[in-house]
């Protein structure tokens, strides 16, 4: 076979591709086995249909379209191979005719893989920020692990206020008619949070314990159910408990219940290495990435739409699988954000776009420094991957081995190379510590917490099981139990 390859334009080329005639001929000869092996002809067994006869029954024309339609994929995978061209795209194949009696051939018109070209990749100035951990900091983490064993205490002799928990029914109505899903027995919400319509919980502040009250709402005109917005309503509500939240003392009984320490002393010890370890890694992940868009920005690289297009896919299954995880349907959480899946999916294309440069960009460094990773290497990493695993290190090499997974295991380890080149070339400069860095300590400590922020803001529209009068229900009393 003959490929040639013609440039069209920026990463886009045009293969023209010879088929040889005796390659033609002899898939045409494996088609009509084929299709002899599948006919069934009365006189004849199953599979041992003639040739003449296959092609007495089909024609010659119906063999040639199925050969084509057998072969031309694999002909244009070797004129890939045999010009040593990478496509990102679907090929636009064309050809004018296709039969058995000369050489056949055809075009593939296809967007190939760039190649960047590197500027400046080492002796970059790249700025890191200290890591100054601050006494309010810790006094924040500390906070946060009262708040995780708060309990609720019933509260007796005064009238609700402001933050209290309550558990109420309530019933909705309009021109004395109830309100389908507006009623809810034992239902708890705390006062002043917002979670229940404008109005509604600001109209218990003064009740007593057992009291009843009758009051109107009007329902916002963003209301998730059409039929209810900016509609007035009455609700009737009992006041059935009232419980505030109770924080445990700071001291050192405190410390006994909430770790495994026995001062309080000790565990703001603990708290502040653990958010000092903490912040140190975050920042020098902050500054291998600044090294890496550093790198970006002083190369050329210029992106084909089909790569493009097929990030933006990746991303936005990656993104169905998180909302998924969050409890949610994709349909939710798009009318969460008032997004369409289209605007969606453009909303992701300049990050789809980041990531294909810095790949590309990594990829080139690790060329131009020649980079290698030893089979030693990759044992080592397999063996130090057992350990998380809790799996026979001599074994998990085998596995890998025997399912090519260490492949993967080397070019992950080609990535951190390359990386390493750029961040341990890279000139630091000082910079300040991030406004607020630490200030939110649970997410510090506790990486593992984090999670897709509009995700987050957007799950409590899908919580449309709760009674209707929630605009954005969410478990009222989280952050304490009761006691």
């Amino acid at each position: 076979m003959k490929t040639e390859v013609k440039p069209l334009a920026e990463n886009e080329v045009v293969l023209e591709v010879e088929v040889p005639q005796d390659d033609i001929r002899d898939k045409v000869e494996q088609t009509i086995r084929r299709l002899s092996r599948e006919m069934s002809i009365p006189g004849f067994r199953k599979g041992h249909v003639p040739r003449a006869v296959v092609l007495n029954r089909l024609g010659r024309d119906y063999v040639l379209s199925e050969t084509l339609r057998d072969h031309l994929g694999d002909w244009y995978g070797e004129a890939l191979d045999e010009a040593k061209v990478d496509p990102v795209s679907q090929p636009d194949i064309d050809f004018d005719e296709f039969n058995d009696d000369g050489a056949f051939a055809f075009t593939a018109k296809v967007q190939v893989r760039p190649t960047p070209v590197l500027g400046e990749y080492k002796g970059l100035r790249v700025p890191k920020r200290s890591v100054e951990l601050t006494d309010a900091q810790v006094d924040a983490q500390l906070a946060l692990l009262q708040e995780r064993f708060a309990g609720l205490k019933p509260v007796e002799g005064r009238p609700v206020r402001e933050d209290d928990f309550l558990v109420i029914d309530f019933a909705g109505s309009r021109d004395g008619k109830p309100i389908e899903g507006a009623q809810a027995q034992d239902y708890m919400t705390q006062v002043g949070r917002g979670t229940l319509i404008p109005g509604f919980e600001e109209a218990l502040i003064g009740s007593e314990q057992g009291e009843e009250r009758e009051f109107p709402v009007t329902f916002p005109d963003d209301y998730g159910m059409e039929e209810l917005q900016g509609a007035e309503a009455t609700f009737t509500v009992k006041v059935k408990e009232i419980k505030e939240k109770s924080v445990p003392e700071l001291d050192d009984d405190f410390a006994k219940e909430a770790s495994e320490f026995e001062t309080l002393a000790e565990l703001r010890d603990d708290v502040r290495a653990r958010l000092q370890q903490a912040q140190e890694a975050a920042a020098e992940r902050e500054f291998r990435a600044a090294a890496i868009d550093t790198a970006v920005a002083n190369a050329t690289v210029s992106l084909p739409s089909a790569m493009v297009d097929r990030q933006v896919d990746a991303l936005y299954h990656e993104l169905e699988h998180t909302v998924e995880d969050q409890g949610m349907t994709m349909e939710a959480y798009l009318g969460a954000i008032d997004r369409t899946p289209e605007q969606a999916r453009e909303e992701l294309r300049p990050r789809a776009e980041a990531n294909l440069k810095r790949s590309l960009v990594i990829e080139a460094v690790r060329e131009a420094e020649s980079l290698e990773v030893t089979d030693d290497e990759v044992r080592e990493r397999i063996k130090r991957d057992a350990e998380i695993l809790q799996r026979d290190p001599n074994q998990l090499v085998i596995d890998a081995y025997a399912s090519g997974h260490q492949e993967l295991v080397r070019d992950e380890l080609l990535l951190g190379k390359a990386i390493d080149v750029l961040v341990d070339n890279a000139v630091v400069i000082e910079a300040a510590p991030a406004a607020g860095a630490g200030e939110e300590a649970d997410a510090e400590v506790e990486p593992e917490a984090e999670a897709e922020v509009e995700v987050e803001a957007a799950k409590a529209v899908e919580e449309e099981t709760g009674p209707v009068l929630e605009p954005a229900a969410e478990g009222a009393a989280s952050g304490a139990s009761e006691t």
